[in-house]
């Protein structure tokens, strides 16, 4: 009879375990549905660390429950990840750049140990963005070194971003950093060609042309000749304005590089044949001419110089033809 007594005792026991077991685990269940439920409204709300921590909860919850909460688990998971991501796009809309880099990093993170890849790909592909507006903020507040330091963040997380290139080089410009400024426009350009993005490609060879003509300019009216052959060289590289091209035939004709400076003003007259009338052309040709004399070319020289004899260019031009070269 006690041996009957005893074994009741621990059957009730152990039904009573049982029910407490699953009445406990119910209440937890609940309790997880109650913090998913919660972490919506408050998204809702915009309240992203309150929906954030809700989540968490949930999280927490479901871990200690085991398999029979993994539909909640994953939805919690899920849920949480996004809530980082949707925060660091409303902090970055706020140009809170620094806050909303925590806020993608720890999608990254999450969205990784949860294996919600494409939340991962989504707050990657911001990170570059936000580096890219950091800098541009730098520049507006003449912070060149630290925003070339912001530019090179963005390329890091994305090397096919030609814009941060091509704000890179604007930088260095304002720098007057010669060297970097041109690797700048130059990997600008590279991308742009990649991407097939004309726009960054034409933008690229814009400043490119007008920061190299600008300098050789003014190099060649301050007669430092090597210096404005240099830099209008670079600036041909990039635009094919006659005008360039005459003023780089002109600074090498200076440093005594006649032959350069045939091939360039030859270049400028094809260019500018058929657009410009004979008195205007006449310029080109009295430059051209001169090279070909100092070059020995007597023959090219007298055809240059007839070519020359119009307008306020004739008289000269006439003079050497007849008293200089003695032209046949």
């Amino acid at each position: 009879m006690i041996k009957k007594v005893r074994l009741l005792s621990i059957l009730l026991v152990g039904l009573f375990m049982v029910s407490f077991s699953v009445n406990m685990n119910a209440q937890d269940i609940m309790q997880a549905q109650r913090e998913i439920k919660s972490g919506d409204q408050k998204k809702r709300a915009e309240d992203y660390p309150a929906a954030i921590e809700a989540f968490g909860n949930c999280i927490d919850i479901c871990n200690q429950l085991g398999p029979e909460a993994n539909d909640i688990l994953n939805d919690a998971q899920k849920k949480i990840v996004k809530s980082h991501l949707d925060y660091g796009n409303t902090l970055f809309e706020q140009e809170k750049y620094d806050q909303a880099l925590t806020q993608y990093n720890k999608a990254i993170e999450l969205g990784k140990k949860y294996k919600q890849e494409s939340y991962v790909t989504k707050a990657k592909n911001n990170l570059p963005q936000v580096f890219y507006a950091k800098g541009k903020k730098f520049v507006k507040n003449k912070k060149f070194e630290e925003a070339i330091s912001q530019f090179d963040k963005a390329i890091e997380k994305n090397p096919d971003h030609g814009w941060a290139y091509i704000r890179k080089a604007q930088a260095y410009q304002q720098l007057d950093k010669i060297d970097g400024f041109k690797e700048a426009t130059k990997n600008a350009i590279k991308v742009g060609e990649k991407t097939e993005n004309e726009k960054v490609i034409k933008t690229a060879n814009s400043l490119a042309y007008r920061y190299y003509a600008n300098k050789g300019v003014n190099a060649l009216k301050a007669k430092k000749y090597d210096e404005a052959a240099k830099n209008l060289e670079e600036a041909t590289n990039h635009n094919g304005s006659p005008t360039i091209i005459h003023y780089l035939a002109m600074s090498y004709g200076k440093i005594g590089e006649y032959k350069k400076a045939i091939e360039n003003e030859n270049k400028a007259i094809e260019t500018l044949k058929g657009e410009k009338s004979q008195e205007e052309m006449a310029k080109y040709y009295y430059s051209l001419a001169q090279y070909y004399q100092k070059d020995g070319q007597k023959t090219k020289a007298c055809s240059a110089y007839k070519n020359a004899a119009y307008g306020k260019y004739k008289e000269n031009a006439e003079y050497q033809i007849k008293h200089k070269l003695k032209c046949q």
